[in-house]
């Protein structure tokens, strides 16, 4: 049985950690910050709500010197604070591999910084969870998880791990394009995440209001274009039609939104989730080094710097 630490046990994280535990076929050690959170896991369990309804004991951590070595590092902590996680935890042997369930398309590089390339592969989860209260995740969201090697290969480790949370409950897949997939969820996720911040609506609310699909449409273009300048295929991911929606008319495209599965559902975005708990969301770290690469590039991005700025805006002023 392999053992498996799971780095950051919130919205996402915490939805994985109670499905692995559940199934039993690893051995699963949740890292996290000290305070209620970790307290309740300790205490009660780990409790999964939503499209899940169970309660799991887990073997709970807050301190990462604890940790000597692990056969798989799975790190699902917000984008801001990726640096420092990654960098508290590289003292690890990891033998098998290091992957991140994060959000944003800087992650991987962090990894490989950290255990070298060949001990990284990478992730892709489209997936939404909240912390609901301590020690219980509510889990809204499930589309494809997707893992693959860097470099496009399949191979028995990537395979292995899809098999456990295949039969964990999450949809699962083995990915040769992983790079593509993951710049794809940036694409489609982001500019919901910029308009629920500032609209404070659900995902549901913000795909189904004709102008707000207008204004979502015009971002995804502009982030489309970013990414065909760093010579990124943009595909067709889940929830997020992106190829389909780009090669459509506007028109086709807003109303292509409108009827989609995110338009319909029960998931809040996390960066709305972290700006109603009066924090910052982890836009800022993921969309920062994007505008200043489109602004080296000579991309305009103007519906993206706008909302952007506004978010920044929303963001200082947070207690």
């Amino acid at each position: 049985m392999k053992n498996v630490v799971i780095v950051g046990p919130g919205g996402i994280g915490g939805t994985f950690a109670a499905l692995l535990t559940r199934c039993g076929e690893c051995h699963i050690t949740v890292l996290g910050r000290p305070g209620a959170h970790v307290e309740a896991m300790r205490e009660h369990g780990l409790r999964l709500e939503g499209l899940g309804s169970f309660v799991v004991p887990v073997e709970v951590l807050d301190d990462p010197a604890r940790i000597e070595s692990c056969d798989v590092m799975i790190y699902a902590v917000k984008a801001q604070d990726s640096e420092d996680t990654v960098t508290a935890t590289a003292h690890v042997e990891v033998r098998d591999f290091a992957t991140s369930i994060q959000n944003g398309v800087v992650k991987d590089d962090l990894l490989v910084r950290a255990f070298g390339r060949s001990k990284v592969i990478g992730a892709l989860a489209v997936v939404a969870g909240e912390r609901s209260a301590p020690g219980v995740i509510r889990w809204t969201y499930d589309g494809v998880t997707r893992f693959g090697e860097l470099d496009g290969r399949r191979s028995e480790r990537v395979d292995w791990l899809v098999e456990r949370c295949t039969r964990a409950g999450l949809r699962t897949e083995a990915s040769t394009e992983i790079s593509p997939a993951t710049w794809t969820k940036l694409v489609g996720w982001s500019p919901i995440g910029l308009l629920a911040t500032l609209s404070r609506q659900t995902n549901a609310e913000i795909l189904s209001n004709e102008l707000l699909a207008t204004v979502y449409i015009g971002m995804v273009q502009e982030l489309a274009e970013l990414a065909g300048a760093n010579e990124v295929l943009l595909l067709d991911l889940g929830p997020f039609e992106v190829q389909t929606w780009l090669a459509a008319t506007e028109a086709d495209a807003i109303q292509r939104v409108m009827t989609s599965p995110l338009a319909s559902g029960q998931s809040t975005h996390s960066a709305l989730q972290d700006v109603q708990r009066g924090e910052r969301t982890e836009l800022e770290a993921i969309l920062g080094p994007l505008l200043a690469d489109a602004s080296a590039r000579k991309i305009s991005m103007t519906r993206t710097r706008a909302l952007y700025a506004a978010l920044m805006g929303l963001e200082r002023s947070l207690s």
